[in-house]
């Protein structure tokens, strides 16, 4: 009896106490937190504050209505200032114009008799042609000159690929892509592992990196020395030091010139919230920015360290991919996937891949 009785007072006070938490929610929810002035926007407890030195967030597009703008991916400019993306819901790849006028381009979709989708998601401009990476079809390239895409490489060691995410090329002229788990159509979907590819500037198709997790975007660092990879699943970026010659941690070590070998791996920050980094690029100073899946853009010093968060202003929940461009490449132009829209603001430094896909300058 005496248990019962427990379990009663118990319920009596628990309900009690309930009833008094909705009205003291309420009020410490309505008043204005110290300091901040009234209607003034905070950023949720473990989200950085925006970086320094960045300028206002500003709606650059606005394509939800569109075929074109049907969960937004990639992220490239081109020589005239276009901003080139794709829709990965319908197969377009399209550009905006300076003046944000939507242009539809060519849709990689196969005829409907062949049961799948093409589904693109990365972009990089490279030699004054477009690099795509799809989840079914692998790595294609469209020549503005005659109109017309191909295949680069559809397959490795006569498997397909599990679905190509993201790529992007060395100063060499390599190119790198990822390949994660569970998007596209290959054999080995179940083993959730991820892999990143090189194809090198001479043809040949060789697998760099089998651990990831689920490896999302990618991109080369300013001094060449780096593959940064961002682990979507982890929630965090993983770094690959190339072999690059002798260092201060190996004075004996060899140059590797074919860069398909790696001196060291680091994991950097594990970013806050549930959604993992998606698209990457660097700046000219060697800071990494990512596109969240949580609805913003990360910054990373060279050392891995988070600075700060540029959230999506209409809070759009998936952030996928990005670019640098506009005046002295300096404007980052993130794509909200669900909301179709294209947002823009100053970054403090010019990005690394600047219009046409060329690698501008690093700055010290």
């Amino acid at each position: 009896m005496k248990s019962l009785w427990m379990t009663a007072i118990g319920a009596v006070a628990f309900g009690v106490c309930a009833s008094f938490v909705p009205l003291s929610a309420a009020s410490a929810a309505d008043a204005p937190m110290a300091g901040i002035p009234q209607g003034e926007a905070v950023q949720p407890w473990g989200l950085p504050p925006p970086p320094p030195g960045i300028g206002p967030v500003e709606l650059f597009a606005d394509i939800h209505d569109k075929p074109q703008g049907k969960f937004l991916e990639g992220g490239a400019f081109d020589k005239d200032g276009n901003f080139w993306f794709v829709a990965i819901d319908t197969g377009w790849v399209s550009y905006l114009t300076p003046d944000a006028k939507l242009v539809p381009v060519f849709n990689c979709d196969p005829p409907p008799e062949f049961g799948f989708k093409c589904e693109p998601q990365g972009t990089r401009w490279h030699d004054g042609k477009l690099y795509l990476t799809t989840r079914h079809v692998g790595i294609l390239v469209y020549d503005p000159e005659t109109k017309k895409f191909s295949s680069v490489v559809s397959t490795f060691r006569n498997q397909m690929f599990k679905g190509p995410n993201d790529l992007d090329f060395d100063a060499d002229g390599n190119l790198y892509f990822t390949d994660p788990w569970g998007t596209g159509a290959g054999p080995d979907q179940p083993d959730q592992q991820g892999a990143v590819y090189q194809y090198s500037k001479d043809g040949i198709l060789r697998r760099l990196i089998s651990t990831g997790s689920f490896p999302n975007g990618v991109a080369v660092s300013p001094d060449n020395g780096t593959l940064a990879v961002a682990d979507y699943a982890s929630n965090r970026m993983l770094y690959y030091s190339f072999l690059n010659g002798p260092g201060p941690a190996c004075a004996n070590c060899a140059k590797d010139p074919s860069h398909t070998t790696f001196f060291f791996a680091r994991a950097g920050s594990y970013n806050p919230g549930a959604g993992g980094p998606d698209g990457i690029h660097y700046d000219v100073k060697g800071n990494l920015w990512a596109m969240m899946g949580i609805g913003g853009i990360m910054e990373y010093d060279p050392r891995g360290v988070i600075i700060g968060y540029v959230p999506l202003p209409n809070g759009d929940p998936a952030g996928t991919n990005f670019a640098f461009g506009g005046p002295n490449n300096q404007y980052i132009y993130m794509e909200g996937a669900v909301s179709g829209t294209v947002y823009r603001f100053k970054a403090p430094y010019p990005g690394l891949i600047g219009p046409g896909g060329d690698r501008l300058p690093a700055q010290h």
